[in-house]
């Protein structure tokens, strides 16, 4: 039980998007669609607006700055050119290449279960796609400074099977609902799409990290639901009372929901299909004694939050996650309830606002990509 307790600490791992944000279309419902044009400033300026609703919640959001970020910064636009080449607007000078570039790295959902175990963080790392996997050097060096500080050695370990991450992970008191993709059932009836979170892989989660076998419930997901936080998400009521799973009945293959709802009894809370397909209100996070939620989620869907004793905040998303799929968890990685830090810590938001904040003067405006850099390139 102490392990399921733990997972949800108030403090969060978060990545900035990167100056050249860009979806590079395929994995989802939404990033399926092709778009040339994003802002940049807007997407940065709705990452600065979670992670002040982090702290408003009486939480802090952990993260590092990347050089890698640094040649596309102080530029009013950007370009990207059919071969990949990120240029200033109007510009033949090449700053770098989108095919070089972590589009994904604001998905921190998808980062490693962490655990405290006496004097160790450990850390079962996710096994995305290959385009995704150079961000799990993100999450090393950030844990492993992050463990120094805190006193504590650090300790990854690689996850052999495919395993999105913590997404797929919704810890609900003495229960934890693990979700994962079959092939030929979540895109039944559709082109295939993207290989998602494997049950070999969120078993080896859960083993790494201690579970009991009668604490786990797994379930499958079906399209266009590619993780579990897009399905659900774990309230615990700042009452103390009985944790809940916020969950939508249709976003699980086969009997998936009946299974979840025999596991949970009397604990979910329904989400309607507009506000779990269409508004992402499955990728709300809680923190402490808030919830941050997608801007355009129901007022009845809020009201059910507010029930639950719940402070809740809205974050529009239009920008970040509105041409890739996703909300607030998404761009989160809870860290566990355990682990300390100084006030004064480098990785914390209160102590970078300032300087978070005068940075999104350096993030380009606009981006404009040539359609000929999403020809031929897989969808699903």
């Amino acid at each position: 039980m102490s392990v399921l307790a733990d997972v949800a600490g108030d403090l969060l791992v978060v990545r900035p998007p990167v100056p050249a944000t860009c979806n590079k279309a395929g994995a989802n419902y939404k990033s399926e669609v092709t778009h040339l044009d994003y802002a940049p400033r807007r997407a940065y300026d709705e990452w600065l607006a979670i992670c002040d609703g982090i702290v408003a919640s009486g939480g802090d959001a952990l993260f590092a700055f990347e050089p890698a970020d640094e040649a596309c910064l102080g530029h009013a636009a950007l370009e990207v050119d059919g071969d990949g080449a990120i240029r200033p607007a109007g510009s033949r000078e090449v700053l770098g290449n989108l095919g070089d570039v972590d589009t994904g790295r604001v998905f921190t959902a998808n980062g490693p279960w962490v655990t405290r175990v006496d004097r160790t963080l450990r850390a079962v790392m996710p096994h995305m796609l290959p385009h995704r996997r150079r961000e799990a050097g993100y999450f090393r060096q950030l844990l492993g400074g992050i463990a120094e500080a805190a006193g504590l050695a650090f300790e990854p370990t690689d996850n052999p099977h495919r395993w999105e991450g913590m997404a797929d992970v919704a810890a609900v008191g003495d229960k934890v609902v693990l979700t994962y993709a079959v092939a030929g059932h979540y895109d039944r009836g559709l082109a295939p799409k993207s290989a998602r979170s494997s049950r070999e892989g969120v078993t080896f989660a859960a083993d790494h990290a201690g579970v009991a076998p009668r604490a786990r419930v797994h379930a499958e997901l079906v399209y266009p639901h590619f993780h579990g936080d897009t399905v659900h998400f774990a309230v615990h009521p700042p009452d103390g009372g009985p944790a809940v799973l916020v969950h939508y009945a249709g976003g699980l293959w086969g009997d998936g929901h009946d299974v979840v709802a025999r596991a949970l009894p009397g604990r979910l809370v329904p989400i309607g299909m507009a506000d779990a397909v269409h508004n992402y209100a499955g990728n709300s996070r809680q923190v402490n004694r808030g919830v941050l939620v997608n801007d355009d989620v129901s007022v009845g869907f809020v009201a059910s939050l507010e029930r639950l004793g719940l402070t809740v905040h809205r974050v529009a998303l239009v920008e970040l996650f509105g041409k890739a799929g996703g909300g607030p968890a998404c761009a989160t990685l809870q860290l566990p309830r355990t682990l300390s830090l100084p006030a004064n810590a480098p990785w914390r938001f209160s102590v970078q606002r300032e300087v978070a904040f005068a940075r999104r003067e350096t993030i380009p405006e606009r981006l404009r990509v040539s359609p000929e850099f999403f020809a031929g390139k897989a969808r699903g």
